[in-house]
């Protein structure tokens, strides 16, 4: 009975960044698990199509919000970091390796198990190069009548966001000018 037992530990330094978990990156992390679920073979196809979808939802919607704030504290000169200490530049830094990974994934998740499990279900999607003659002329023609005639063009320049209303919207991007 040597034994003693500490009931009242030594309370942990709360301003040791070890204790905490960067926002962003847990974010990142979060979206990881969810491209799980869309390899998770247990689960019905279509729902697997689903979280894929809804991965690629939470990566444009954290770049929009989480890297388009880390950028302005980048640019404004910001090096302070939360409580992990972190710097933003630092955080910038994790997120592009962790983001290309996960946008890999995705694309691999899609190309090698979504597009061949679905097209064993009879599913399947033509890329332009398959296209007939025929089916790429519809396509234009379509385009012309019904997309191109309610297209808006929007300015987007250095450090002017993307009015909120249209950043959901299906968009074309061309640069023009330098």
């Amino acid at each position: 009975m040597n034994d003693i037992v500490n009931l009242h530990p030594e309370k942990p330094a709360l301003d040791n960044p070890d204790l905490y978990i960067n926002r962003e990156l847990s974010l990142l992390e979060f979206n990881r698990r969810v491209l799980e679920q869309a390899r998770d073979p247990g689960t019905p196809l279509l729902e697997r199509l689903r979280f894929l979808c809804i991965a690629n939802s939470n990566l444009d919607e954290f770049f929009e919000i989480r890297v388009a704030g880390l950028m302005q504290q980048i640019e404004f000169g910001a090096t302070q970091g939360g409580p992990d200490k972190m710097s933003p530049a630092d955080t910038m830094h994790r997120i592009s390796g962790v983001a290309h990974e996960l946008v890999s994934e995705q694309y691999e998740i899609l190309n090698n198990e979504m597009f061949p499990a679905l097209e064993r279900e009879g599913i399947a999607f033509a890329r332009r190069k398959e296209w007939s003659q025929a089916e790429s002329e519809w396509v234009k023609k379509y385009f012309q009548e019904n997309l191109l005639p309610i297209l808006s063009p929007h300015s987007a320049g250095s450090g002017a966001p993307v009015s909120e209303s249209h950043q959901q919207e299906p968009s074309f991007h061309r640069r023009i000018g330098r």
